[in-house]
């Protein structure tokens, strides 16, 4: 974020692809660690964290996922040279 705003011309795109990338990693390893480490009963007594943990997995798809990578992937890259036309 403080680099977006040092720099309100410059293209936001890497570094809001980067945080996405990176927030949902984080999101989906807190999902199955809990998951993991607390069982099944609270998802059983625990209506709000029930629910909670069935509306994470659609906020996280609704993320473009490969796709962004990919964006992110070709943001990184050299630009390309010409090719040599006949």
């Amino acid at each position: 974020a403080a680099w977006i705003d040092e720099h309100p011309s410059s293209s936001a795109q890497q570094p809001a692809l980067r945080a996405r990338m990176v927030i949902e990693a984080a999101a989906t390893e807190v999902l199955t660690r809990a998951g993991r480490a607390l069982g099944a009963a609270p998802l059983c007594r625990d209506a709000r964290f029930a629910r909670a943990m069935a509306d994470l997995p659609v906020f996280l798809r609704q993320s473009h996922a490969e796709r962004d990578l990919a964006a992110l992937g070709a943001l990184l890259l050299p630009p390309a040279e010409q090719p040599w036309l006949l």
